[in-house]
């Protein structure tokens, strides 16, 4: 199906934000899929921190062929360097799917919205922007859940302003099998740009949209499905359970115990493949 992918989305999409000096990777690119004869119904897909779309294809694929046309953004700074990544903010994750959402709605009968980890975080700030009312939220990263808490927010953007990122270990993880063109070519390079660093501003910019994302979920009206692993280290079940017991619209929690952080191009493939259907089956039209 790689001959369905078109590997780009609207320029205009990324008007005032920050523009990357670096092109991405083959991994990072953005990407659509357009049925032949246009779909009244659209899904954008978000990715997350430090993310990229080729970490989406697979739920991509699946929403195509159930006949949604399918946009993954590239969000700035993510996918090119991580020099890129420094000069970003929130603002500039944010605005990028807000933008696309806007002109899909302009568009399309239908627009749905799928994040993974903060871009979960992402779609419900969409959400509430744009009235957009159907979501699932993958590995929603909204809260905290058995980790060291957070520096709090004074002190992490002080240090922020003396040290910009700091060392961490990373080591290629083969058992990930991902989905995109050459997979896992971009491996090596996107975690030696990316995954073997704290990029502290970027902390605190992520810890900044997770906590908008919490106070916007407890007015937001809309249909959530949320998808949690059993053996997800970053972010655990307790956002789930916090999201369906707020807000408005109809919830829906599946938590998959045998699948990580990384749902949709999971360790245990079976695991992976409820995640996608379900994520296809809520997104579909309601008989």
């Amino acid at each position: 199906m790689v001959s369905d992918f078109i590997y780009s989305v609207s320029p205009l999409w990324y008007a005032g934000v920050y523009q990357d000096v670096k092109s991405p990777c083959i991994a990072a690119r953005s990407f659509s899929m357009l049925h032949e004869k246009k779909s009244s119904r659209a899904v954008l897909l978000i990715h997350g921190y430090a993310g990229y779309p080729g970490e989406l294809v697979r739920p991509a694929r699946d929403l195509y062929a159930a006949g949604f046309d399918v946009f993954v953004p590239r969000l700035p700074g993510n996918g090119t360097s991580g020099e890129d990544f420094m000069h970003t903010r929130r603002k500039d994750w944010v605005e990028v799917a807000v933008n696309a959402a806007l002109d899909l709605k302009g568009k399309y009968d239908e627009v749905s919205l799928l994040g993974h980890s903060m871009g979960a975080a992402i779609a419900v700030i969409v959400s509430a922007r744009t009235g957009i009312k159907r979501l699932v939220l993958a590995a929603p990263a909204v809260s905290y859940d058995g980790q060291k808490p957070p520096k709090p927010f004074p002190v992490m953007y002080l240090f922020s302003l003396f040290k910009k990122r700091i060392p961490t270990p990373w080591h290629h993880q083969s058992e990930y099998v991902m989905y995109y063109e050459n997979a896992p070519a971009d491996d090596d390079y996107l975690g030696g740009q990316y995954w073997s660093w704290v990029y502290i501003r970027q902390v605190y910019e992520l810890m900044r949209l997770m906590k908008e994302a919490r106070e916007t979920l407890q007015g937001l009206d809309a249909d959530i499905l949320t998808i949690s692993g059993g053996r997800d280290q970053m972010v655990g079940d307790k956002s789930s359970l916090e999201i369906m017991k707020s807000g408005k619209g109809r919830r829906q929690h599946l938590h998959i115990p045998e699948c990580t952080h990384f749902v949709f191009y999971d360790i245990d493939k079976g695991g992976e493949e409820k995640a996608v259907k379900a994520s296809v089956e809520w997104l579909s039209p309601q008989e």
